[in-house]
């Protein structure tokens, strides 16, 4: 668990601009798959799992196929990045995640690769581009757990919004402050849907950064976590 002094508490810190950057990367990446893959998440699931449905009841076999394909891949990442994390130490010290954040990174840079080598209007290659962002989603996912901020998550948010929502009405009804952490959840959620705008932004302007976005992002988050996690184990 990412540990700070108690001085520091309802300070914004290195983990939490780590957990901004891997939110930006999950909004690009929703927002990059669904504009120009084919109206699909490789993120958001529950939003995935609806227009796979929603394909199968319509009879669209290539939008189920899309979203399937999104689905299945997220899971495998996520059993992959559960794997890794099995053998972590689960002392009271922030973990290790180099392992987890070099598989995301590794499978954003194929993204890439694939982006810019492979012919995109390739049914196969479409395919391979959906799999390997949700891939490396899935393994988000399970890197956000292990950072542990309480109820902070960087790719699942509706759970996040019923818990603001509770927070703030709770603190309206005693005339108190909003608490830290609901401020926190609050910026990730605006921080995911800055990373979808500027997405969005980005290829409507047909500007070359687009498919960058998300590897960049994960690639700061690292960098964010491990000056938290060395600077967390000097004041253990």
């Amino acid at each position: 668990m990412m540990t700070e002094p108690k001085s520091r508490s309802d300070r914004v810190g290195r983990a939490d601009l780590g957990l901004g950057l891997m939110a930006i990367a999950a909004g690009g990446s929703d927002a990059l798959a669904y504009l120009t893959l084919g109206n699909v998440f490789t993120s958001a699931m529950t939003g995935n799992t609806v227009l796979l449905c929603i394909a199968v009841g319509q009879g669209r076999l290539a939008a189920t196929l899309q979203s399937f394909t999104a689905f299945a891949a997220f899971v495998l990442g996520a059993a992959l990045a559960a794997a890794l994390s099995r053998a972590m130490p689960r002392e009271n010290v922030p973990p290790r995640l180099m392992p987890l954040f070099l598989l995301e990174i590794a499978f954003l840079t194929a993204f890439v690769a694939v982006w810019f080598a492979a012919d995109r209007a390739s049914e196969s290659v479409r395919y391979a581009l959906i799999a390997l962002s949700a891939l490396a989603m899935g393994v988000q996912g399970v890197i956000a757990r292990q950072i542990n901020v309480p109820q902070v998550n960087t790719i699942v948010f509706t759970t996040t919004i019923i818990s603001v929502v509770a927070s703030c009405t709770h603190a309206l009804l005693r005339a108190s402050g909003i608490p830290f952490d609901t401020k926190r959840q609050i910026g990730i959620l605006l921080v995911y849907a800055a990373g979808a705008v500027l997405m969005a932004v980005l290829i409507a302007h047909e500007s070359g950064m687009y498919v960058w976005l998300p590897l960049i992002a994960v690639i700061g988050a690292f960098a964010c976590y491990e000056m938290a996690r060395r600077g967390g184990l000097r004041s253990a």
